[in-house]
Order: structure tokens, then sequence, then C-alpha cells
């Protein structure tokens, strides 16, 4: 099985500049997409829409998201979906711009999320201003947990398993202390993010990845392994019984973590100091499973893309489980959510180049399916430790 969303890894503007595309995105209908690239000599990304076999570029324009123009005078553009969001970095601020007033929300969310955070083990941004359709925040210093994955020359594996093992502690004592008293009423108005909504959001790829893929010979196997999965993901996530809903990030992944830079600082066996922890627009209440499993499945998707070793693989995946085992997350819930969040992932990397092709191989895969707090011989030895500390709660 080799088709895959065709989205080429270059394109030319009508001006004749190539671009490198670093993201994509489906769009509404069958071979058009929305991208992010860049350009040598362009400072940060450039948003927009490949149509037809042509690339129009979206730049400060973006007519949905008109607070972009009067932003991007003042920094970098680092994140741009054309019509939906961008971010910029400024000076030592970032801007988060919206369409127009959906940034509300989002700084609600900010507010009650990182209200239990507070004088805990994470650092996190301060929001400093908020309007309709933009939001500031302060910057995090650090690297991310993924960079740091990869830098194997200065960040050396006993550091990288210090780390992990503090945002592990920070972890458990964030949701345990999230669920207490003091913040019960908080947590009640973040939004529910339980098995349910889970399967609104898988099942929103899976249809962007049927559009696509509709009449099309070649994608036949593709398709009848997509839904499969599908319906292998809906019923483990609906079997039940649930663990408990409780506070939790939404969108936990490694680039979403970060870490001083221990080469800098020279601090080995601390961590460096508090892992910083960024982006609380999609924070909610859910199952413990549901932050846990996505972590792990990215951090599984690093090391099938070989930018993550296997020995830091198991033992960032070890630092997982003693979290899991920590917040009394049952197994199966684990499993459930971990596949959900690989399907969900094979069909947002089918429209990415270079991984299409890596992606709907992936898709095909019964790993998918496979149990979520058993990865490696490594994972298995640590997991089995791990289980007999002493729980939080």
């Amino acid at each position: 099985m080799t088709w895959h969303p065709p989205v080429p890894r270059r394109v030319t503007d009508p001006q004749g500049s190539v671009w490198s595309v670093q993201r994509a995105w489906p769009g509404v209908s069958a071979g058009r997409y929305v991208l992010e690239v860049q350009a040598p000599g362009y400072p940060g990304v450039l948003g927009g829409f490949f149509r037809e076999g042509r690339f129009v570029p979206v730049g400060p324009d973006d007519s949905k998201l008109p607070a972009l123009a009067l932003e991007s005078p003042k920094g970098e553009t680092v994140v741009h979906r054309a019509h939906k969001r961008a971010v910029l970095r400024a000076g030592d601020t970032y801007i988060k711009v919206f369409r127009p007033e959906q940034a509300p929300a989002a700084a609600t969310n900010h507010v009650l999320a990182t209200a239990p955070l507070a004088g805990g083990r994470f650092r996190t941004p301060a929001m400093s201003a908020a309007r309709p359709d933009v939001l500031v925040f302060s910057l995090v210093a650090g690297r991310s947990y993924y960079d740091l994955g990869r830098d194997q020359t200065t960040v050396p594996d006993d550091v990288f398993a210090v780390m992990w093992a503090d945002w592990s502690q920070a972890w458990t004592e964030t949701v345990v202390r999230a669920g207490g008293s003091a913040f019960r009423a908080g947590l009640e108005r973040l939004p529910l993010h339980d098995a349910e909504e889970e399967l609104v959001k898988v099942r929103r790829w899976i249809d962007h990845w049927l559009l696509h893929s509709e009449g099309i010979p070649e994608a036949e196997q593709g398709r009848a392994a997509l839904l499969a999965q599908a319906d292998a993901v809906t019923s483990n996530l609906l079997a039940g019984p649930f663990d408990s809903l409780g506070w939790a990030h939404g969108d936990l992944h490694d680039k979403q973590i970060l870490g001083t830079d221990l080469a800098v600082t020279g601090i080995l066996g601390t961590g460096g100091g508090a892992p910083g922890l960024l982006d609380f627009d999609e924070a909610c209440r859910a199952e413990a499973a549901l932050d846990l499993a996505n972590l792990d499945v990215h951090l599984e998707l690093r090391r099938r893309q070989n930018l993550l070793s296997g020995q830091r693989f198991a033992i960032a995946h070890a630092s997982i489980v003693s979290a899991a085992c920590r917040l009394h997350v049952s197994p199966e819930r684990f499993k459930a959510y971990a596949a959900s969040a690989r399907l969900r992932l094979a069909c947002m990397y089918s429209f990415r180049p270079p991984w299409g092709s890596w992606a709907v191989r992936y898709l095909s895969s019964m790993d998918l399916a496979s149990p979520g707090l058993r990865r490696s011989h490594e994972a298995r030895a640590s997991a089995t430790l791990l289980s007999k500390e002493p729980s939080l709660t």
C-alpha cells in the first residue's frame, strides 16, 4: 500500500520563489491543502493553500485573521495555519492571533488550567494581554523535550532520564492538586473531553482521509484499513469501565514540555530546574489516560521517525508509566486512548511530507491496536519497578 495524500515537499509561488513545506493539513475539498512553508532568507513561516497544483500564499493579510496584519510587524511568525490561527515571537513574548472573538475562550481556559499550577513544579507562561482576537504570553525559558531528546551531543542519557523523572513527578502532583477542593469550581468550568468527545476528534481526521481518498483505486486498501481501525478504536474507547475525570492539558506532547538547556547550566542530577508547560488552549476535564497516552504515542512516533533513540524512548516511556501508575490509570483506558492517538496521528502525518507513505503503512499496521503500557523489553522492566512505587492519591 503506497497511496497517500499527494502533498508536495516543495511549492513555487506565483512569483517563482520556491518554498519548503513544513506542515500541511487537509482542505475542505479533495485535492486542496493548507500549507505552512519556509524559504531561505524569509524570517519565520508563511501560511498558504495548495489548490489544483498551485500554491497560493497567505501572508499577514489573512482575511480570516485580521489582527495578524497589525501584529506581524512586532515579531517573527512561527506558526501560521492560514485562516485559522498564527503565533508570533516578539522579544520575550509570544503573540497568539485568533479569528475574531475566539480568543476569550482560550484566555478562560488558560486562567482555569494554570490556576492549580501556580507555585507548583511547572513553569507556565503568564498572560499579559487579552483582546477578542489576540492573546499575549510571556516567554518560558528552555528547549522543548522534543529538541532535547534529539540532542545526544550536549544532553547525555543520564540527564535525559532525570529530566523525564522531574516531569513525571511534576505531572502527578499537578493532576492530584488540580483535583482538590480548592480548584474544584474551576475544574468544573473546563470543557468536557470524555471518550465520546475523543471519538469526535479522531473521526474528524478519519473523515478528512476518506474525503481526500474517495474514488482513488490505489487508496482502497488504505481506506479499508482505516475503517477497520476506526471500528476497533470506537469499540475500545466506549467499552469502559471509565477512569474518573480530572484536570487535563488536552494536547500534551513533547513539544509542549520545556527543559532548561542543561549543557549551558551544567546542572546534572537536578534536571536543571522545573520543567515548563505550554499551550492550555485545549485544557479540559478528561480521564488521565488522555494526556498520558497522547504523550506516549508522540514519543513512539519520534522513535519510528528515527528522531528518538530506542534507549531514550524507553526512558521517557518508563516515566509516563510511573505517572500512570501513581494516578491509577487502568491499562485498558491507556490502551484505548493510545489506539485513538495512533489512528489520529497516522491520518494527520499522511498529509505531511516527507512522512506520507510511512504514515499510510503505519495506518495499516496492527501496531495501532497494540497494548499501550507495553512497548519494549526496557520499558516493561522499568514499568515493573515503577508500579511498586507508593501512590500519591
